[in-house]
């Protein structure tokens, strides 16, 4: 029979109990957080719908994360910004790039989808976010009827 210490028990104990953190983490932590932390870094104050972070977020995997491959580095990214901070992955080398392209992402689909550009001031009146159009329209085009 094998003597286990207490000290080994205790070590096995607060590992268990780091690991059941690390899962509530990433249970906690979704691609919305990550959207919504982008969002609040490039619109300053800005106020928009928690159902419209969930459509934008939605309308993101659609377009974009579809793929096995795409769909683990969004989860990635979302874990790794939970760690070290979504300002870190937007310097390191590693990860710049395509933090780089999901901003503006972000910001594309944000602009494109929303009453943003509408609103008189989007930090005191609620943006809304209801989907991205079918096609890439000029919102400040004039076009001539027939």
């Amino acid at each position: 029979m094998i003597a286990v210490s207490r000290r080994t028990v205790l070590g096995f104990l607060s590992a268990a109990g780091a690991m059941s953190l690390g899962a509530g983490f990433l249970w906690v932590r979704r691609p919305e957080t990550l959207i919504k932390e982008i969002v609040a870094r490039r619109f300053p104050g800005v106020k928009i719908s928690p159902g419209g972070i969930a459509a934008l977020t939605r309308d993101l995997e659609q377009a974009r994360f579809q793929e096995w491959g795409r769909r683990i580095a969004l989860e990635a990214g979302v874990l790794a910004a939970g760690i070290v901070g979504i300002d870190a992955l937007a310097r390191w080398r590693i990860s710049a790039a395509q933090f780089s392209q999901l901003e503006r992402k972000v910001v594309t689909f944000l602009v494109l989808g929303s009453d943003l550009l509408d609103v008189k001031d989007p930090k005191t009146e609620l943006v809304t976010y209801t989907a991205m159009p079918a096609m890439c329209p000029n919102r400040f085009a004039q076009y001539d009827s027939p």
